[in-house]
């Protein structure tokens, strides 16, 4: 998922409405398994019952990007989830490839105890798609040519090696690595759980702070890191985390993220992306 062109430059007093009316009408359609739009006219009368003064500007502009908001996720993201059978069958696919052209990224696995306890699908399926790329776009790299299990924090240094910005939190991966990384990424995958707990929720606003680092740091050193986050779990995200995926969304429209890769994206999205980011 891309954010979209038109809400690039926003005025400060947009993002904040739009939290506003979703949260006061609700994130989706009750029994219809949506996320919901609204009209001109719930706008207006919201903005009467709260005696807010009415910018019909404000409310064109949140009309539109809520529609928008709601036909990205119920429209696109909704077809885009795997669930674990599916996950699980593409990974074994890829790991023929891994295999043949001995690849050397890691293939972690998950944190679940017992019988759940198996390979992290998603993650090693990002792993592999990335090694693979790097391996075609990179003549000289070692191998896997990129950090794929950072237990570290990324640090960014000037050309004189002085340590310039620092993130709060530890990354899913990094390229070429956690110092002065140009890209950078988080992985959120839930194939095995079955309520959408604290732990899911905390996630996605610790993305929205490490957005707000990263900017930070550009804002300050003019040294660009790209923020990718990965999603999947039909589940986990599309039936029981919906208003999380529209502050996700936000979260895109608000430049805290550069792009959001979900579920089968990976196949599709993934490679082209890395290859434009490599040259």
């Amino acid at each position: 998922m891309q954010a979209f062109n038109a809400f690039s430059h926003m005025p400060p007093s947009f993002w904040p409405f739009v939290k506003f009316i979703s949260e006061q009408l609700g994130y989706t359609e009750r029994g219809q398994n949506l996320v919901k739009s609204y009209s001109e006219d719930d706008l207006l009368n919201l903005c009467y019952k709260f005696t807010i003064p009415t910018d019909y500007t404000l409310v064109k502009a949140s009309v539109e990007y809520t529609t928008n908001r709601a036909a990205l996720l119920n429209n696109y993201a909704a077809t885009n989830f795997m669930n674990v059978e599916i996950a699980q069958s593409e990974f074994y696919k890829l790991h023929n490839r891994y295999i043949k052209e001995q690849l050397m990224c890691k293939l972690p696995r998950n944190k679940q105890p017992g019988e759940k306890s198996n390979i992290a699908f998603f993650t090693a399926m990002i792993n592999i798609l990335t090694e693979l790329t790097i391996r075609e776009k990179l003549d000289s790299f070692v191998p896997p040519g990129f950090d794929d299990d950072p237990r570290k924090l990324i640090y960014m240094c000037d050309q004189n090696g002085n340590i310039t910005g620092t993130a709060s939190r530890r990354f899913d991966g990094a390229y070429p690595s956690t110092i002065s990384p140009k890209i950078v990424w988080e992985i959120k995958e839930y194939y095995y759980t079955t309520t959408f707990g604290s732990r899911i929720a905390d996630g996605v606003y610790e993305t929205l702070l490490d957005g707000f680092e990263l900017n930070q740091i550009y804002q300050r050193t003019g040294q660009k890191i790209v923020h990718i986050l990965f999603i999947d779990a039909y589940d986990t995200w599309w039936n029981d985390g919906k208003s999380y995926l529209c502050r996700i969304v936000d979260a895109l429209n608000m430049g805290l993220v550069d792009e959001v890769l979900v579920g089968r994206e990976i196949f599709t999205r993934w490679q082209p992306l890395l290859r434009s980011l490599l040259n």
